[in-house]
């Protein structure tokens, strides 16, 4: 049997047992603040801050232990989530471009099954204020509103509209719907992205619409200044900050202070609690699907790194929970890998839409419903350019790719310089198991399912200069791996 023919067999059973589980088709919130990793929600043990409402919606769904950024840097991610493809099939692969639609994306296929689709906070699948320059040297052109994203098919499918392509003005947030003019919320960002979510999930309602909303704070993203924390948040944080184990000598730079990060993160627990009793109260909660996620993590001096783009757990593992009443057993974990080129599939069947053909991801309802069916064994790590906003070689963030199994994390840098973890005995990742002698078998293994990986991908593992030959000057896509596209 094909890959496809398995494919069309297993999601024509899937749709058929929801479909007979419920016939009203569900709602669907998908929340994913920015830069949130893993290890530090309580319900995984954070040590930091309570998050009483995360933990609360982790112990009424199923929370996935090996979700994965499996490129994290925000433009890939997004690109991998609204495609469901391979950055080397959709173009995502840096920051600032102007992802192409192909009429096949996220929320596409949900406004063609009659949902209502809309999208607020931060977008940054646009070339914004990057349009005109390929390199850090050259200027980029002046445009008025370069935020602003046009309604068409460069919003990928989204109907109604409340975001920006990219700003860190948390404190004074800004955003668009439907014309060029720059409208201002007049309070905390996240706050009123969660006003906005839900007025929305409200008129969706009462016009007897399912919804398909995705809500992108921008928050804890940095600066983490305390001009930009919720006010009242930052006085309520610890003085002291517990570190991970791998931490050595950290020196956090003016515009990051951690303590604001997690101010930021205890304001966006408040408004995921405001979200969860909206449902309650509205009675919409047992027929919507909520996710619960982010696009990655952040370092925060582990390894000696800050940000992101390194293949290591703070910057790959993320959070995600789904809940759905009476269709997931509340308080169940999963240890399946779990990407993002996955959301997409799995939703889509959960909601009885049909998955086109050109969607990457693996479809896991039957891990996310019963925690039975189908799973992967390995996932692909990567990193495409070396700086996130330019297709640069070798220097700030070089480009790796990795393959990442319950277990272990294998890395290999494009000077050629490998790294073996085992995630399990080791989950700080402070013993490189990769000396030339230690574990051949494994890094055998490894080698050739990474190698197996990148042809499934169609990536040649080129270094980052390369991949600016695939867009023009003003950062449109003109081709992928597969050869020119159509846009």
């Amino acid at each position: 049997m094909s890959d496809i023919t398995r494919r069309a067999v297993l999601q024509t059973a899937a749709l058929g047992a929801l479909q007979g589980q419920s016939p009203a088709r569900p709602n669907v919130l998908f929340y994913f603040p920015d830069q949130i990793r893993a290890g530090e929600l309580g319900y995984n043990g954070g040590k930091n801050i309570p998050t009483p409402h995360i933990d609360l919606l982790a112990s009424q769904g199923v929370r996935f232990t090996n979700c994965l950024s499996t490129y994290p840097l925000c433009t890939p991610y997004r690109a991998m989530l609204q495609t469901g493809r391979y950055p080397s099939l959709s173009g995502g692969v840096m920051n600032w471009i102007n992802l192409p639609s192909t009429g096949q994306s996220f929320a596409d296929v949900f406004a063609r099954g009659g949902y209502d689709t809309g999208f607020v906070g931060k977008w940054h699948l646009a070339s914004g204020a990057r349009t005109g320059t390929l390199k850090r040297s050259q200027p980029a052109k002046t445009i008025a509103e370069s935020e602003f994203v046009p309604p068409g098919p460069a919003r990928l499918g989204y109907q109604n509209w409340a975001a920006f392509n990219f700003h860190a003005e948390f404190a004074n947030p800004f955003y668009y719907r439907d014309t060029p003019e720059r409208l201002f919320w007049g309070k905390y960002e996240t706050d009123a992205e969660t006003d906005e979510a839900i007025g929305f999930m409200r008129k969706s309602a009462s016009a007897g619409k399912p919804f398909f909303l995705t809500v992108a704070p921008h928050p804890p993203h940095p600066p983490w200044t305390a001009k930009q924390t919720p006010p009242g948040y930052l006085d309520k944080m610890p003085k002291d900050i517990y570190c991970r184990p791998n931490v050595k000598g950290r020196r956090d730079a003016a515009n990051k202070d951690p303590r604001c990060y997690f101010a930021m993160l205890s304001n966006v627990d408040d408004n995921l609690g405001r979200l969860m009793k909206y449902l309650d109260e509205s009675g919409l909660a047992d027929n919507t699907i909520v996710v619960f996620t982010s696009d990655h993590g952040e370092m925060m001096a582990s390894q000696s790194r800050y940000d992101k783009m390194v293949p290591y757990a703070e910057a790959v593992d993320v959070p995600l929970v789904v809940r759905w009443p009476k269709h997931i057993q509340a308080g169940r974990k999963s240890d399946a890998l779990y990407t993002p080129i996955d959301h997409f599939p799995t939703l889509a069947t959960m909601c009885s839409l049909e998955v086109p053909k050109i969607v990457n991801g693996v479809e896991l309802s039957g891990q996310v419903l019963t925690g039975k069916g189908r799973e992967p064994d390995a996932a692909l790590l990567m990193n495409f350019v070396s700086h996130w906003d330019y297709p640069e070689t070798m220097t700030d963030w070089p480009e790796w790719r990795g393959v990442r199994t319950k277990q272990h994390t294998y890395v290999r840098w494009l000077n050629g310089t490998e790294e073996l973890y085992d995630n399990l005995a080791d989950p700080f990742q402070e013993r490189n198991l990769h000396d030339g002698r230690n574990s051949p078998a494994i890094m055998n293994r490894l080698r050739s399912r990474l190698r197996d990986l990148l042809h499934d991908a169609h990536d040649d593992f080129l270094p980052g200069t390369q991949y600016g030959e695939w867009f023009t000057p003003d950062r449109n896509l003109m081709r992928n791996a597969l050869g020119p596209t159509k846009a």
